[in-house]
């Protein structure tokens, strides 16, 4: 591949602010309080006027929690005049019917929200009693101000045995769009490692979105995976075929200090370059950048990748939960097919 002509950052996660008003159990950033050395406005703005002659279509802002952010507003203005669709990924605790007004203003009208259970677990992993509730308030807020909303479940070991109860429950109140994303082992999740999915916890993830895909897509529910879920196997669902992680190739993140990495969930040491320092296009086209999912090779597959049939294809899947659990590309354990051919007792 010709990096330099056949690759751009097409969907860019831009992560605003650490600042955080919550200190989830699973969060891989560890968000709480803002970096010491954050983006000014004028930095900010400067970097979405670099983005258009890298074609990108697509920036969602996260954090931390992105609407804690002093910028957010000035950012996605000048975005939206540049022609780039904005997205932002929110806890839903800050959502009111002035927020809603100030996002549209903003040229704002798609949003996920962070939901990762019913009422009880929820309330666990985010550590406050009664914000179940109210994210649910701000999830039918939202829809009522006819804004595009997207559920996005982070699957833990508990939230996993809860997923039928919480798709009867999304679709009561009128969400179209459910992502299940697997926890990450990063962060926080350091400490609450038994929440972390084993083997069959996995596979009930899958043999759920396989059973409830086309159930749900008949009542107007879209479920779909992260990347983090998959590959090859029986339990696919229908949609594009895995080609392997984007990070670097077309998807990047920038980080609150202006670092730029190939996904925002892969570790801070694996920095590609700073905007204060450098020009996007350096960075992005930089000889040798983003090495790790760019330069792929099968001989670069490991653990139970290795010898894989469709190796070379899937590339070892998702990098930053291979990374998280293995400490390198290319080997993540969280892999239907290779679930299933190590241990045949749980087909």
């Amino acid at each position: 591949m010709s990096n330099r002509f056949e690759s751009f950052p097409v969907l860019v996660g831009w992560e605003l602010t650490l600042a955080c008003n919550l200190r989830c159990r699973h969060c891989a950033s560890s968000a709480g309080e803002a970096r010491s050395n954050e983006l000014t406005l004028d930095e900010a703005l400067a970097i979405c006027d670099q983005l258009p002659p890298l074609l990108v279509l697509e920036v969602v802002f996260t954090g931390g929690e992105p609407l804690l952010s002093p910028h957010w507003e000035a950012i996605a203005r000048r975005l939206r005049e540049l022609g780039i669709h904005v997205g932002v990924v929110t806890n839903g605790t800050l959502i009111t019917d002035e927020m809603l007004e100030r996002l549209r203003g903003a040229g704002i009208t798609a949003m996920a929200v962070s939901m990762d259970g019913l009422s009880e677990t929820h309330d666990f992993i985010r550590g406050v009693p009664g914000l179940h509730d109210r994210v649910m308030r701000g999830i039918e807020r939202s829809l009522k101000a006819g804004f595009q909303i997207t559920v996005i479940t982070t699957v833990n070991a508990l939230t996993v045995r809860e997923l039928s109860g919480m798709l009867e429950l999304l679709q009561g109140i009128g969400v179209k769009r459910w992502q299940l994303q697997p926890v990450f082992g990063f962060g926080r999740m350091r400490e609450s490692r038994q929440l972390l999915l084993g083997d069959a916890d996995y596979l009930e993830l899958g043999r759920f979105v396989k059973h409830w895909h086309p159930i749900a897509a008949e009542r107007g529910v879209t479920i779909f995976p992260a990347d983090g879920v998959g590959y090859f196997s029986e339990l696919d669902v229908s949609g594009p075929r895995w080609k392997g992680c984007s990070a670097g190739i077309t998807t990047c993140g920038i980080m609150s200090d202006g670092s730029v990495k190939g996904c925002l969930s892969w570790p801070d040491h694996l920095v590609e370059g700073n905007l204060r320092a450098n020009d996007f296009w350096e960075i992005w086209f930089r000889s040798g950048a983003f090495a790790h999912t760019r330069r792929f090779g099968k001989e670069d597959l490991g653990g139970n990748c290795l010898g894989c049939e469709v190796g070379e294809e899937c590339r070892g899947g998702c990098s930053a939960m291979s990374y998280s659990e293995t400490g390198r590309f290319h080997a993540d354990p969280y892999c239907f097919r290779s679930i299933l051919n190590r241990m045949p007792a749980l087909s």
